[in-house]
């Protein structure tokens, strides 16, 4: 079975081309997982009532203070998988709407705390539900011990990829 899906994946090449080491993308991790979160992970703009715009980026934003509380923008950065200078970005935006504050850390003036404002936490629990039904219809298919199943294994995977650090696919190109 194996076999025949590696069969149905290949191409046929100009001549004089030949791969020696082709990857099958159906079991290149890596790829999968892109190819699945460029699926899931850019949900439609959300617009308030009072017409302000909730992008993607934004969101994520919002939903990881709301789950977790305060946090400094380098716990944003990580949590949300964007860099430094683009968490900086989307929280100044986010506080421009009025949805977040950011203060100097009291214990640490390098760093900032975000927070979500009262307007915040509104716009959150506006958003959540219809992304809540988003995420529900993404896994519909799967029966309980399925989805069970593929959250345990996503917890394994992501504990996994913490203890080996940054595993970057292109760390290859930088030896």
């Amino acid at each position: 079975m194996a076999s025949e899906r590696r069969a149905s994946e290949r191409r046929r090449f100009p001549p004089g081309v030949e791969l020696r080491e082709a990857i099958s993308l159906r079991e290149f991790l890596p790829y999968r997982i892109h190819h699945l979160a460029s699926k899931v992970a850019m949900p439609p703009p959300f617009e308030l009532p009072d017409g302000r715009i909730i992008r993607a980026r934004e969101w994520r934003v919002i939903l990881q203070l709301a789950a977790r509380g305060p946090l400094t923008n380098g716990e944003l950065a990580e949590l949300v998988g964007m860099d430094a200078a683009t968490i900086t970005r989307v929280a100044q935006h986010l506080g421009d709407l009025g949805l977040v504050t950011a203060k100097v850390s009291s214990t640490d003036r390098r760093k900032q705390i975000v927070s979500l404002t009262p307007a915040g936490a509104e716009a959150h629990d506006l958003i959540a539900p219809g992304r809540r039904e988003a995420a529900e219809a993404m896994i519909a298919g799967l029966d309980a011990p399925e989805r069970e199943q593929l959250f345990q294994l996503l917890d394994k995977l992501e504990a996994h990829l913490s203890g080996l650090g940054a595993v970057a696919d292109d760390a290859h190109w930088e030896s």
